[in-house]
């Protein structure tokens, strides 16, 4: 078996250099600590689109010590370490199997080929500074010739990473196409291996989830922008990241690029992207996106065939998809599926079931919709005002002008003659400054008048209120 290295030359700060990893891989159960992750990423690194067998990977010490930043003062006692605790590692995928729950455990390396301890000092070490690395042949539809549900990143995004930073980044990169991921915490801490390590989930959330927030915002080209907490009654079930990819400038700046050439962009085509379409994998589409994101849940969990899934997603949204599969799961841990969990699914999607968690969860959505549009609705009154008054100020005569429109109006003529009569006089300026029915339409009709002033500003908060009420069925 011939033997494969990394080419010692430096990398170019523009490369990208391709780590591609199955879905179910991203999201498998297991643990690795710092080399050992180091040692895998750099195998992944040197796997080729058109490879159809695993090679002899050769990892040279100076060459993790290049591209991952590390102090050259390091020992290679941590890269030898780390290839032999490697050798002792799996990963654990989850499937169900016609409702059943089954586990495949991998093991990830066949053989390994190090220095032995304490020849370091001797002539000619450090040429033989480097581990061969065997990966095993079970591995392959999880590494080799990935053509569809899979991952791919620049392995520069996660070089100065830590363990947990590098796992909640694959994770969201995953979801990097639909800019949010809603992730329940059991899972990710049986993910993680740390289901007893971090029982209580406000120290998963100081150990592991803020560090790496942190992490990936600084080192990394996707910017987390928020996280939501999410309950059941007082507990934390799950947490939802909302994130996009940096644009040019902010990439620049992680660099500590010069960006004084640079113009600000919306974040465009990702590198990533280019590079993967490149290595000629078909594009997804949107259909082919939820496809990805619920296949774990529908077709492993639930046991639907992917025909059918793919049927479903022809006819039905996101949300309903989402709905049934929260419903089914419910059901299915309450006990309450009588024969097939796959067939239970299925008509959840297609009659919409609901259950009550999902209509408390619907109320509390619609709660919350209606107070954020009152906040919007209060906001957008206050900078009309604003506005108004602005207006006023250039030009003192506008509030005439509003009034004379009024009174010419065929509808408010006959509410202001009415006033006028009640009073028992004509109505001046003062009353219309008073008067709460007549100070709003005096200000109706300066918008009106003055309806460039103001498009703006409707549009920018007619947005908001789009967005609350997308997020609320999102």
């Amino acid at each position: 078996m011939a033997t494969r290295s990394r080419k010692s030359k430096k990398k170019k700060s523009n490369q990208i250099v391709l780590i591609k990893k199955a879905n179910n891989l991203i999201e498998s159960r297991y643990k690795f600590d710092i080399w050992e992750t180091r040692i895998f990423l750099s195998v992944l690194s040197q796997i080729r689109r058109d490879d159809q067998e695993f090679q002899s990977y050769r990892i040279r010490y100076r060459d993790v010590i290049n591209v991952f930043g590390l102090k050259s003062g390091d020992s290679y006692a941590y890269l030898r370490d780390g290839a032999k605790s490697l050798m002792s590692k799996k990963f654990v995928l989850n499937y169900e199997e016609k409702g059943v729950g089954r586990e495949k455990l991998y093991h990830i390396l066949r053989s390994v080929d190090v220095m032995q301890d304490g020849e370091e000092g001797k002539s000619g070490a450090e040429s033989n500074e480097y581990v061969d690395v065997v990966v095993e042949d079970v591995m392959r539809p999880l590494l080799l010739q990935l053509q569809k549900n899979f991952t791919a990143y620049d392995l520069q995004n996660v070089v100065k990473l830590g363990v947990y930073p590098i796992r909640v980044y694959e994770l969201l990169k995953q979801y990097q196409s639909i800019g949010s991921r809603k992730i329940r915490v059991d899972e990710m801490k049986i993910m993680f291996e740390v289901e007893d390590k971090y029982r209580l989930f406000g120290d998963f959330n100081r150990w592991v989830i803020r560090p790496a927030i942190k992490e990936i915002n600084k080192y990394t080209d996707l910017l987390v922008t928020d996280t939501e907490k999410i309950k059941e009654g007082r507990r934390v079930v799950a947490m939802k990241f909302t994130f996009r990819l940096k644009n040019e400038i902010e990439l620049a700046e992680m660099r500590g690029e010069d960006i004084s050439q640079l113009s600000l962009e919306l974040p465009g085509a990702d590198p990533v992207s280019q590079a993967v379409e490149s290595e000629e994998v078909v594009a997804e589409t949107e259909k082919d996106q939820l496809f990805n994101l619920f296949h774990r849940d529908v077709i492993e969990r639930f046991g639907v065939t992917p025909s059918v899934f793919m049927h479903l997603l022809d006819k039905h949204s996101r949300a309903e998809i989402e709905q049934a599969i929260g419903v089914t799961n419910r059901a299915k841990y309450n006990q309450q599926i009588k024969k097939s969990v796959a067939g239970f699914f299925v008509k959840a999607v297609k009659d919409g079931f609901t259950d009550e968690t999902e209509e408390k969860a619907r109320k509390e959505r619609r709660k919350e919709e209606k107070l954020a549009i009152a906040e919007i609705e209060e906001r957008k009154k206050l900078a009309i005002n604003e506005k108004i008054k602005e207006l006023t100020a250039k030009d003192p005569k506008i509030a005439d002008k509003a009034v004379k429109k009024l009174r010419a109006d065929a509808i408010t003529s006959i509410f202001i003659k009415t006033k006028e009569e009640a009073l028992g006089r004509k109505l001046t300026l003062e009353d219309f400054r008073q008067d709460r029915a007549l100070v709003d339409a005096v200000k109706a009709k300066i918008m009106e008048l003055a309806k460039g002033e103001f498009a703006e500003l409707l549009a920018g908060f007619e947005e908001e209120v789009t967005g609350v009420k997308k997020a609320t069925y999102s």
